[in-house]
Order: C-alpha cells, then structure tokens, then sequence
C-alpha cells in the first residue's frame, strides 16, 4: 500500500506548543527590560515642593543651553500643569496621557523648540497608573535618542523622588523666601530619607551672591546636622527683569532673541550651569531612567540599590558657586 502523502496533525502537540508561547509572551511581557551595556544619556530632576520658585523656567532654559553645546536634549514635562509648553508658546493640548491611553503616539505629542530641544508634555499619571509596555518602550526610545534628559517635576514628592532616585542628579529649587527654603529643606528631607543622595540646591531670584550663600550655608548646616547628608550648591540664579518678560512674552530666556544684545544676569547664570553641568555630571548607570522607572513599578528591582551606584553625592558641594562669577557680583 502506497504511503500517504498527507501527515496527521498532532492537535494535542500544537495546541501544548500555543499554550507554551503564550505563556512566554505572557512573562515577557512583564518582565524587567533589559539593560543595556552603557547609558549613553544623562539625567537630570528639577525640583520642588514649592510652586513660584522658577523650577520650570530654571528647566526650560537650562535644557536650552545645553542644547546651544550643542547637544540633543529631551524635556520631560511631569508637573502635569503643561507650563513648559506655555513658557516657550506653543500648544501642548496633547500629552502623555493621550499616549498612555492610546489615542497619540509618542512622537505625535511631543514639542519641537528648536534642532536639538525636545519636549514631551503632560506627564500625569505615569506613576501612578498602568502603562503598556509599548509606552514604556517609546519613552525609553525618547530618553535614548538624546544627551541629556532634563526632569521638570511637580510638587508631588513621591513623583519627584522616583525620578531623582533613577537620575544622575537631583537639583531642588528655592528662592530666598523663608517659605521657599523651609519647603527646599522639607523636599531634601523626604529624598534623604528615601534614599537619594545626588541631592543639590539652586538658589533663584537672589538679590546677591551673599544672599544666596548664606541660604546654602543654612541648608548644609542643617542637612549635615539632621540627615547626615552633605548638600551641594548646584548655582545662583539672580533676580532679573528679563526673566519675568521672557515668561510674559512665553519666549524662553535663553532662545529669546530680542534680548541677546541687552545685559541679562540670570541668562549668564543659567549658561554658566549648563557649562558646569556639563562637565560635572556623569553616569554610570547600565539602565536608563524610564527602563528603571518601568522595572521599578513592576516590583523587579529596588530604586534604593539604583541610588547607591550615583557618584554625585558631594561632587558638586566640591565646586563652589556656579551661575555668578566673583567679577559680577549682583549688586
């Protein structure tokens, strides 16, 4: 009898074979990214627990001027309040949220400001509620394809300190206010105590260099006392009127050209830390912010193992006062 030419299907094997990929798609679809072997973009949080300290316009100009470098520079928008793509005139109706949900991609939310600056809006409920995984994977591309990733935090501490715990470096904004620094002081306090260490200040809208070193004496001072922690000043940012028109013309400081031939001391400060932050902060973290992020929220790893690898901590503590040279003093 001559062999068939048609073969019986092994149901039961196939079917085992579909349960088998299914169960690999369903673990790896929760399992931890993977990381890679070097991270190529630095991070870094702008903070705050209080608002009118400047956090944005501080973060809006700083990615700018690091992008003049030049440098490719992506600006994340976590406050949830849309006030960078407001500072630069631009709308920013849709967000991450809208990607989260769906309905938008990545790229079609984020702002263009210029070649290198990038902005992604809206960062609502990132933390808080469940993201896809190809979410994940288009910020993780977003983080990657720039330099540098610059964190606008809001005034939620609990967002802010899982940021700060995946960045290279966390700088928390005051201004001379006695409110303004009790609250910097209260926003080192919840960090330390969760783990972060590459913690600095950024003393805004001083009326002098004095001014500004006297407040970070008392919030080292207070910070060696009480935390054990030894907090640096990452710069001195000094009152300027052309701050306040740059917001009302919602012309960032740094790009706002009417202005580059007038004198303006808080956009030589800003410069001059996107210079020294350039040359102080590194990273030696294998994941990148988002992977970390991700994983974290997944239960997969501790975000306090990640803060012991940042070597920051006392770095800038080391190199004085940045923004405000000794030859141009605020008067």
């Amino acid at each position: 009898m001559p062999l068939s030419t048609t073969q019986p299907v092994p149901t039961v094997r196939n079917d085992q074979a579909r349960e088998l990929r299914a169960m690999i798609a369903r673990r790896a679809s929760s399992a931890p990214v993977a990381s890679r072997s070097t991270r190529r973009c630095k991070t870094v949080v702008i903070a705050g627990s209080k608002g009118g300290t400047g956090k944005s316009v501080v973060a809006l100009n700083l990615a700018l001027a690091l992008g003049n470098s030049p440098a490719s520079v992506g600006l994340l928008d976590s406050s949830g309040t849309g006030s960078l793509s407001l500072l630069c005139g631009q709308n920013g109706y849709w967000n991450l949220d809208h990607v989260a949900a769906g309905i938008r991609t990545v790229e079609e939310v984020t702002l263009s400001l210029n070649s290198n600056v990038t902005i992604l809006p809206g960062v609502n409920h990132l933390l808080t509620s469940p993201v896809a995984n190809s979410t994940w994977r288009s910020l993780d591309e977003f983080e990657q394809q720039h330099d540098w990733f610059v964190i606008d935090t809001g005034s939620d501490l609990d967002q802010t300190t899982q940021f700060a715990r995946t960045a290279d470096a966390t700088f928390i904004v005051t201004t001379p206010e006695p409110t303004s620094v009790a609250e910097a002081y209260s926003a080192m306090k919840c960090l330390c105590a969760r783990g972060v260490t590459a913690i600095s200040v950024l003393v805004n809208q001083v009326d002098s260099e004095d001014q500004a070193l006297l407040i970070m004496d008392r919030l080292r001072h207070a910070a060696k006392a009480f935390l054990s922690s030894d907090i640096g000043l990452a710069g001195i940012v000094p009152v300027d009127p052309e701050v306040t028109q740059s917001v009302f013309r919602r012309t960032p400081l740094i790009a706002d050209d009417t202005a580059e031939s007038m004198p303006s001391q808080a956009r030589q400060a800003i410069q001059s830390l996107a210079g020294r932050v350039m040359r102080v902060v590194t990273t030696d973290r294998d994941a990148s912010c988002m992977e970390s992020l991700r994983n974290a929220l997944n239960g997969n790893i501790d975000l306090a193992e990640l803060e012991q690898t940042s070597r920051l901590s006392g770095t800038i503590s080391k190199i004085g006062p940045v923004g405000i040279s000794r030859r141009n003093k605020v008067n």
